[in-house]
């Protein structure tokens, strides 16, 4: 396995601890594993909006200021720019994923919000595409690859957990376009 990058879920709600020895955790760790070093990636899937300050420097004049200290290096920060991002496609996602946590009334507490395995989602697969969940839960990722034309395999140890994934994967109807 290759790991690409290890993204930080920053929990803005999280569940207390009644730890002392130590800070409370506030974020759990995704890992992007290949098992190729050539993969599929679809960053337009997943853009972030470009930051005001990075579409200011976009629509700099940097040909009125030639000669300058300034021209220079807004040259090749607006070049940069441009290799990343513009302003109506927006910048790549980083490494840090501020969401809250969720909740469903008939899972247990470590439910995540449907936002994270549809960003993951969305990156890694095309619509077709098989997605494993090996710890299924509650059925979040499965539900979300349903969505968005994904099938999907879900895996847990624990039996009650998968009579409410099956349950909550059923889903009637839903538009595709409202839903990405």
């Amino acid at each position: 396995w290759y790991l690409r990058s290890d993204i930080i879920w920053n929990k803005t709600s999280m569940m207390p601890e009644s730890v002392t020895d130590r800070p409370t955790k506030s974020h759990e760790y995704i890992f992007l594993l290949t098992k190729s070093a050539k993969y599929y990636y679809n960053m337009n899937a997943i853009r972030e909006p470009l930051a005001g300050s990075s579409v200011s420097r976009l629509n700099q004049n940097i040909q009125k200021q030639i000669g300058t200290t300034r021209a220079n290096a807004g040259a090749k920060m607006n070049g940069n720019l441009k290799a990343v991002g513009d302003i109506d496609k927006g910048r790549n996602k980083r490494t840090v994923w501020t969401m809250n946590t969720a909740s469903y009334k008939e899972a247990h507490f470590a439910t995540f919000p449907e936002e994270l395995p549809k960003t993951c989602i969305k990156a890694g697969s095309s619509c077709g595409d098989i997605i494993l969940d090996p710890f299924v839960g509650s059925g979040t990722t499965c539900r979300v690859a349903s969505k968005l034309g994904r099938n999907s395999i879900g895996i847990d140890l624990n039996k009650e957990y998968l009579e409410i994934a099956k349950k909550r994967c059923r889903i009637d109807s839903y538009s595709l376009e409202d839903y990405e």
